[in-house]
């Protein structure tokens, strides 16, 4: 081999090692660097279609960015197409298909941020990518959903089931996009439930990929195969910063699903569902995750790295699955008919919208009770010994919800295993309090049951002593005083 062969050879080398340092390196510099990118002026999960044209406005500050009107909802809100870099490789995605997905939405927006950045560290992945790749993405395909911070459309359509027939504007706009420009790669942006696992695990599934089937014979072609490719080198980019919290979602074939339809009509297209993350209750840790994940995506179809990944390792991706509680109490003792049983108790604190669906309380429902050995909970209670008695409504009756802010309710009320008071006069049409307190009507023909789908209110004793008291849904520990009450209901 002669000196001009070796020292390609080593140039070569050189710089293979320096794309895959350089690829290495960028997600944890996103990580670390992501506040700079992170748009402020949305930070909570439920925003409107105005909230997110007036960032768009503000956002749209340089001749990189094109912002354009694709069309309108079906109420006439406007859905816009956004475009970023002039490369050759169309690559396309859309979020907030389902108006109460929105996680994706929000890392759009920081996706904006940083293609707008003057940040030097990123100075070189941002022009590889935007002199590859034109990145075309609608951030909200569903707005009259989204001001309902609902799943489907104004018709109550699931837009993601309107692939064939095509009736609805929304669905009319997104396969007009992808006819004009035929993308390499596409990204579908949902939300999933934050209680599917990995696999059979106890660890939440964050982040779910897919590459959609094509046919009911889930066949595996190039198109698919390069969907797969780019998946595994996102997880082993996101497995920087939730090991173990990446699953597959279904491949089962869907005729009238986007996605499927993506394939089959000749486009790579990478599924991301935005799963749970303990305490995340406004997805922000999430949203960073999709930043991450987007921008690593982008950069890997622009160096063409995803092309050296194994698809074995897409196959070996555990696929999720619906295993969780919110709270799990374990080996509960209850009785009946003067016998003893030991059972589990499932709790889910569901999310319920606010009049305007622009913010959300708990209610605590009790999802299941029995063998619950091989589920998990994001919260779990080893309850051995402990017994579970009737939840109790506190005997004096208060004037208003005004008067009970003037009392120390944990002190008074839920050291005492009462999960209720009573009030005369209720004002507010909320159905909530963010007192630690459940709130009757006083007039009110109450009745406290325990049982599947009733709201979750008990008390747990030891010894007779009293442990816990459950208010709807969550646990006053008396024994250290500790609330972990996020609201109390309000029933009249």
């Amino acid at each position: 081999m002669n000196t001009k062969i070796i020292l390609l050879t080593i140039l070569i080398s050189i710089t293979i090692f320096g794309v895959v340092v350089a690829q290495n390196n960028l997600s944890q510099m996103l990580y670390d660097q992501y506040p700079q990118f992170k748009e402020n002026e949305i930070v909570e999960k439920r925003f409107s279609h105005e909230e997110l044209m007036e960032a768009l406005k503000k956002l749209h500050k340089s001749d990189l960015i094109k912002i354009v009107n694709a069309g309108h909802s079906i109420e006439g809100r406007e859905i816009k197409l956004i475009q970023i870099g002039t490369g050759s490789i169309n690559v396309m995605a859309w979020s907030q298909m389902h108006g109460d997905e929105s996680t994706a939405t929000m890392a759009l927006l920081d996706l904006i941020n940083f293609f707008d950045s003057d940040n030097k560290n990123f100075a070189d992945v941002r022009k590889l990518i935007t002199d590859k790749i034109s990145f075309y993405f609608i951030p909200m395909l569903n707005p009259d959903g989204t001001e309902n911070f609902t799943r489907r459309n104004d018709l109550d359509i699931d837009i993601n089931r309107d692939a064939l027939r095509l009736q609805f504007p929304e669905s009319k706009i997104l396969k007009a996009v992808r006819d004009s420009l035929k993308p390499v790669f596409a990204f579908n942006l949902h939300d999933q439930s934050t209680r599917y696992t990995v696999g059979n695990s106890y660890k939440v599934a964050t982040i779910s990929f897919l590459a959609p089937a094509y046919n009911y014979e889930k066949d595996i072609n190039e198109v698919r195969e390069n969907a797969m490719k780019l998946i595994v080198h996102l997880k082993k980019e996101l497995d920087n910063f939730i090991p173990g919290h990446i699953a597959k979602y279904s491949d089962d074939f869907e005729p009238r699903a986007f996605g499927d339809n993506f394939v089959k009509w000749g486009n790579s297209l990478i599924l991301i569902e935005s799963g749970g993350w303990k305490n995340n209750y406004e997805k922000q840790f999430l949203r960073k995750i999709n930043f991450i994940a987007l921008i690593s995506g982008l950069y890997s179809i622009a160096n063409g790295s995803y092309k050296n990944e194994s698809i074995e390792d897409y196959k070996a991706i555990p696929q999720n699955q619906k295993k969780l509680f919110d709270l799990l109490l374990r080996n509960v003792t209850i009785n009946n008919y003067e016998k003893e049983y030991i059972i589990d108790i499932g709790i889910n604190q569901n999310e319920e919208g606010t009049s305007d669906n622009r913010d959300f309380y708990f209610n605590g429902t009790i999802e299941d009770i029995g063998d619950l050995s091989t589920f998990y909970g994001f919260d779990e209670i080893d309850c051995k010994g402990m017994k579970l008695k009737q939840a109790k409504i506190y005997p004096d009756t208060f004037a208003n919800i005004n008067d009970l802010k003037k009392i120390d309710i944990p002190k008074r009320i839920l050291s005492n295993g009462y999960s209720f008071v009573k009030v005369d006069s209720i004002v507010t049409d909320d159905k909530f309090t963010l007192l630690p307190i459940n709130v009757i009507k006083s007039d009110m023909g109450f009745k406290v049951e325990f049982g599947i789908n009733e709201p979750a209110n008990f008390i747990l004793t030891e010894n007779d002593e009293l442990v816990f008291t459950c208010v709807n849904g969550f646990l006053y520990d008396v024994r250290s005083q500790k609330i972990y009450i996020k609201n109390g209901r309000i029933f009249k």
